[in-house]
């Protein structure tokens, strides 16, 4: 034995070589979905290729129709407008766009009242899909409308995200203005970005005080079940769901208002760094070649083509919730013998996008609307009466992704007035 190998200790050669085997295995799985991914964006098409750079998109498409445009990014028209505007502002919505700002943690924390929109009595600029941007009238209580509405007996309230307060456009063309015009009182409570629990605390709120005849809660198909996801954790939001819930939010306009100043203050510093990087056209473009590559790096093509396939949309949302939600807000209309109705709105992406991650959510529009319906849920679905316009894309700003533009709010409101007449 004294010539015998020594023996080295955890030495095991088939080891190594079964870790090298399953090594290299992972190595071209990761590979292969790697090119997958890659193949299925560079086979995707045109249009799913621009919502990158939907902004670039827009500006092309304006171009080549000869129209006036305004490409200056938002935060560069709102410093310039401010020159001549002193009481522009800048809005502010009780959503998780605002969820990392100080002035909302520091209020979460100490349990203080947080606005549901803003700001108040002041003005705000638009958003512009059009390439357009317009000036928006906040009302006393941050809402889009006028001061003079609650003077008036309010025939119609809207409740919803950004489609009821009407995004990008001005409250002459917005589905209230458009309401307004043929005499019917509307008062626009929408607060864009938000959810269904947002709708149900604005109405408890706010709706009770007129114990108007109409209540209509536009649903959009793309974001209000996801937005939903996020209110689901806040308490301050679920409470409403409980009946006897109140929140005298009217009366705490003061301290709303002391809400709003601060974080104005801190939504304006973020603006002006935004406003200096948006004018660096190089820094735009390696944005959008970033997000590109981000996409590729967390095979966003390949994982929504999955999920897709698979069908996962009832396990991504809490359709129980968002039943039980709607449902408070009908009982609480019904107390004064009030109307509610829930509206159906559709998206850009389910009649020009097939290949859409948005559809996991689009498919669910049967489901949703049969549901509420046997709960005795008086449903509008606009989906059957946008399907069947010819040239659809003229009522959408520029016939590209995004709200309705004039034509489609105005079609919107043709709708409701049906409802209401009849």
């Amino acid at each position: 034995h004294r010539f015998s190998k020594p023996r080295v200790v955890g030495s095991n050669p088939s080891g190594r070589a079964n870790m090298k085997k399953i090594f290299n295995l992972l190595i071209y799985i990761v590979v292969i979905i790697y090119s997958v991914e890659i193949l299925l964006f560079i086979f995707s098409s045109d249009l799913q290729k621009s919502l990158v750079n939907i902004k670039g998109k827009r500006i092309e498409i304006a171009k080549e129709r000869n129209l006036d445009f305004d490409s200056r990014e938002s935060e560069v028209v709102f410093f310039e407008q401010k020159k001549t505007i002193k009481d522009l502002s800048v809005p502010f919505y009780y959503s998780s766009l605002f969820a990392d700002f100080k002035t909302f943690k520091k209020a979460k924390k100490n349990n203080e009242i947080i606005p549901f929109r803003g700001p108040i009595n002041k003005k705000t600029l638009s958003c512009a899909e059009d390439l357009s941007y317009r000036i928006i009238d906040n009302d006393k209580y941050g809402f889009k409308n006028s001061n003079s509405i609650y003077d008036e007996k309010i025939d119609v309230i809207l409740l919803g995200g950004s489609f009821a307060e009407g995004f990008c456009y001005a409250s002459d063309h917005d589905i209230a203005g458009n309401l307004m015009q043929d005499n019917i009182q509307t008062l626009n409570l929408g607060v864009a970005t938000t959810g269904p629990l947002v709708s149900l605390a604005v109405l408890k709120e706010f709706v009770p005080n007129y114990k108007t005849k109409e209540v209509f809660y536009l649903y959009y198909e793309s974001n209000s079940l996801e937005v939903l996801k996020w209110e689901e954790k806040d308490t301050r939001l679920t409470r409403y769901l409980n009946s006897n819930y109140e929140g005298n939010y009217i009366k705490n306009t003061k301290l709303i208002k002391n809400f709003l100043d601060n974080i104005e203050q801190e939504s304006i510093e973020i603006a002006k760094n935004k406003a200096l990087l948006s004018q660096d056209v190089k820094n735009n473009e390696k944005k959008n070649f970033i997000k590109n590559i981000q996409d590729i790096l967390e095979i966003n093509i390949l994982k929504n083509r999955l999920r897709s396939f698979f069908s996962t949309e009832k396990k991504l949302y809490n359709l129980k919730l968002f039943n039980e939600t709607i449902n408070e807000m009908k009982k609480e209309t019904e107390k004064w013998n009030g109307n509610f109705t829930f509206v159906y709105i559709p998206s850009w992406d389910r009649f020009f996008n097939r290949s859409s991650n948005l559809h996991t959510i689009i498919n669910l529009r049967e489901e949703i609307v049969d549901n509420l319906k046997n709960q005795g849920i008086n449903v509008i679905d606009t989906t059957d009466y946008f399907s069947n316009l010819q040239n659809l894309k003229d009522y959408y700003p520029l016939g590209y992704v995004g709200h309705f533009n004039k034509r489609g709010y105005k079609k919107v409101a043709d709708i409701l007035k049906e409802e209401i007449s009849n």
